[in-house]
């Protein structure tokens, strides 16, 4: 596991920044104009490709693969969620054509990659997803900080709280909600968005021991919806009927930033993952030319356009060139 969650928090501060062109469904902006179209090969392509991994990133895929089928009537593309915990292997084991990794890849994953392979994965940043903050509709509080989160969910207090946040009122909240105990829900400890949180913000700490398991992101969000006390976090796009995502700042006395927000000179939402593809390219070899096109299409205009409907935030025209070169592809101009 990743050991370096502070430098990975400012390192994701810089990614949001450089990767996106657009906000999530709630405050969608233009995508980046300079994004090339998309233009199928002159030569018909036809043939299966799996993508094994992510939950999350399954959403997405899922609108790449009815895109993509409509332009090319021969091919079928299959989703299956495994989690990201199975991303890696999954090519590296020949299962999948390409992972759905919703999180950093693990040192062990390149390592056993490589070992079998004799080269590393590739992995391209497909798009991104904001990870929200998510609480009862009624609860009253209007902003958390990072150290906040922490205090909240860790018991290694690795941000520098004194004690953990066992009530709403240690975190500022008066009045009858002030004495209500926090109840804590998590992922289990492989799923993406557990890693995720757990590197960023509880900077590599642990979760503490009252934390409430949730089978998936959708059971996480309708039992806070039944919770007044409850607190979890999950990817913007599973915002909920009776709950609602918190405003959050980098560090006490910062700026609040809501969950929709663009971003701005003063900064932006600060809880950003990168969703990646898991690509087994060999050096000074072409991928398939069914790989190939399926790659041209995710980094295209319209598979951009495709992450915005599903949800998430697209890349601009400069990190998608950089991932179609990283696999000796290019860019319909």
């Amino acid at each position: 596991m990743l050991k370096h969650g502070a430098k990975l928090f400012a390192a994701l501060a810089v990614l949001c920044t450089f990767f996106a062109s657009a906000a999530p469904v709630m405050a969608q902006a233009a995508l980046d104009p300079q994004l090339g179209p998309y233009r199928p090969g002159l030569e018909p392509i036809k043939g299966r490709l799996k993508l094994i991994g992510s939950e999350t990133m399954s959403g997405v895929a899922a609108v790449w693969k009815d895109s993509f089928e409509r332009f090319h009537p021969d091919v079928t593309v299959e989703v299956v969620v495994k989690g990201s915990i199975n991303a890696v292997n999954s090519v590296r084991d020949g299962e999948a054509h390409f992972g759905l990794l919703s999180r950093e890849v693990l040192a062990e994953e390149i390592k056993e990659f490589t070992d079998k392979k004799g080269y590393p994965p590739h992995m391209l940043v497909s798009c991104l997803e904001r990870q929200a903050i998510y609480v009862h509709i009624d609860n009253p509080i209007q902003g958390l900080t990072v150290a906040q989160l922490d205090a909240i969910f860790s018991s290694t207090l690795k941000r520098g709280a004194k004690k953990q946040a066992q009530t709403w009122g240690d975190l500022g909240i008066s009045g009858p909600m002030a004495a209500q105990p926090i109840s804590c829900f998590v992922r289990s400890p492989t799923t993406g968005s557990q890693i995720f949180f757990q590197e960023v913000v509880l900077m590599g700490g642990e979760f503490h021991k009252g934390c409430l398991r949730q089978e998936d992101n959708l059971e996480m969000v309708k039992n806070i919806a039944k919770s007044p006390s409850a607190v979890g976090f999950a990817g913007a796009t599973y915002e909920y009927p009776g709950t609602k995502a918190v405003p959050i700042a980098t560090q006490e006395g910062g700026e609040y930033f809501p969950i929709d927000c663009l971003p701005s000179a003063t900064g932006s939402y600060p809880l950003v993952r990168p969703l990646q593809l898991v690509v087994n390219h060999a050096p000074k070899t072409k991928l398939s030319p069914l790989e190939g096109e399926f790659i041209k299409y995710v980094f295209s205009r319209m598979g951009q356009e495709d992450v915005v409907k599903a949800g998430f935030t697209p890349v601009s025209s400069k990190p998608a060139q950089i991932a179609l070169d990283s696999v000796d592809l290019k860019a319909v101009e």
